[in-house]
């Protein structure tokens, strides 16, 4: 099963959702009323109308700036759509937010938000917890003051969730992920455009996921993939990462103290961490300055951790046919222990793809690195003080199918 099965199965699994979303508005037509409007708006408004929303109800907002003090939320009610006129002309602005700890809370199935803008959330911008069904299109989340460590840590942030979409959307600023999936299922994020956050996109203990045709510039790093322990929903696998545009994510980290992306060196285009069946392929990843990509443990970082059904070793990853082009000259980002090292280790002449070399006991790894021109390949030996670290090709040079379950 290749990746054209993959792809008919999201679009069946999509397309499913919509017709159930289709109905379930067309249920409720005589709920679905004119938008409204930003002059004379007060908050109790629209926390009204979630509050007393009705299955397949849609909430359209008209153009102009919308105030709120505190979070807003929706609890259990299927099928809601909240709408606005487009994301440059219905803002949501937090600014100022003294209660809640996000923009917008959403705990409900087949929920849909698009069109419209979220700035300066107090904390994450908006989170849907363990709902099923999750569309986000065309939204815009910032915010003002630029990045800085006191921002919400995402922008876009599903959680426990089956079945997203996040597409064509615009984040920047996070403290943390501009889009993040964690902990879910079926997943496609696709045509964003993410800059100016710690991670432009993160997928994290998650399983089935497609990233594709995203714009990731100017963050720390572009795109993560990780498994992290102690969660709930671990040992993540199936991410496909493909057609991206992956460039210049070259901006300092400025996650707050004690966050797992402060790890992350400036100059980071992927980092797979720590999952399975990962396949990175045809994707644009120029001009990073630490290094274009590395595939390690979650060793590596010498944390402790006390999970006994999690699994710290990457395996069956595939990085293919990639365009890849390193920053000349910078060097990596002295701020951050693993770009210390690499200058250490590389004097400044980084190669492009690293591997981190730490080895489970039990069995061999699969990673297979074909087809990257001009790229060079870094195995570091981290689990034995780098002491074997080489610049050989012919270990990685396999083929692995991860796209197949």
């Amino acid at each position: 099963m290749g990746f054209a099965v993959g792809t008919c199965y999201f679009r069946h699994m999509f397309g499913a959702m919509l017709i159930g979303i289709a109905v379930a508005s067309c249920s409720n037509s005589k709920r679905q009323e004119g938008p409204i409007s930003a002059e004379g708006f007060s908050e109790e408004m629209l926390l009204e109308k979630l509050i007393s929303a009705s299955p397949g109800q849609v909430i359209t907002l008209g153009e102009g700036e919308f105030r709120f003090s505190r979070s807003l939320s929706l609890d259990g009610v299927t099928g809601v759509t909240l709408a606005g006129a487009g994301a440059d002309k219905t803002i949501l602005s937090f600014n100022g937010q003294s209660d809640g700890a996000e923009g917008l809370l959403i705990t409900a199935d087949s929920f849909t938000v698009r069109d419209l803008a979220v700035l300066d959330a107090a904390g994450d911008a908006i989170k849907v917890k363990d709902g099923n069904a999750v569309t986000i299109q065309r939204v815009r989340v910032a915010w003002s003051g630029g990045p800085k460590a006191s921002n919400g840590a995402y922008g876009l942030y599903p959680v426990g969730c089956k079945g997203v979409l996040i597409e064509d959307c615009e984040v920047s600023d996070a403290s943390d992920a501009g889009i993040y999936v964690g902990q879910s299922e079926n997943i496609v994020v696709r045509n964003n455009k993410v800059h100016h956050n710690v991670a432009g996109i993160e997928i994290e203990n998650s399983f089935y996921a497609e990233v594709y045709g995203n714009t990731c510039t100017e963050n720390t790093g572009g795109i993560l993939v990780f498994d992290l322990p102690e969660l709930p929903i671990k040992n993540g696998h199936h991410v496909q990462v493909y057609k991206n545009e992956i460039y210049n994510n070259n901006f300092p980290n400025f996650a707050p103290e004690g966050n797992m992306v402060g790890i992350v060196p400036a100059g980071t285009g992927v980092l797979v961490m720590a999952t399975r069946d990962v396949d990175v392929y045809d994707n644009k990843i120029e001009n990073h300055q630490s290094f274009s990509a590395a595939v390690v443990s979650y060793l590596i970082n010498q944390k402790p951790y006390t999970d006994p059904a999690y699994d710290p070793f990457p395996d069956r990853i595939s990085f293919r046919n990639n365009i890849i082009g390193q920053q000349p000259g910078a060097g990596p980002d002295s701020t951050r222990e693993l770009g210390i090292l690499l200058a250490t280790l590389f004097k400044g002449d980084t190669p492009e793809i690293l591997v981190d070399g730490i080895q489970p006991p039990d069995r061999a790894l699969t990673i297979c690195i074909q087809n990257n021109p001009g790229t060079r390949i870094a195995t570091l030996d981290a689990g034995n003080a780098y002491a074997g670290l080489h610049l050989d090709p012919e270990p990685y040079a396999c083929t692995v199918d991860p796209a197949a379950p």
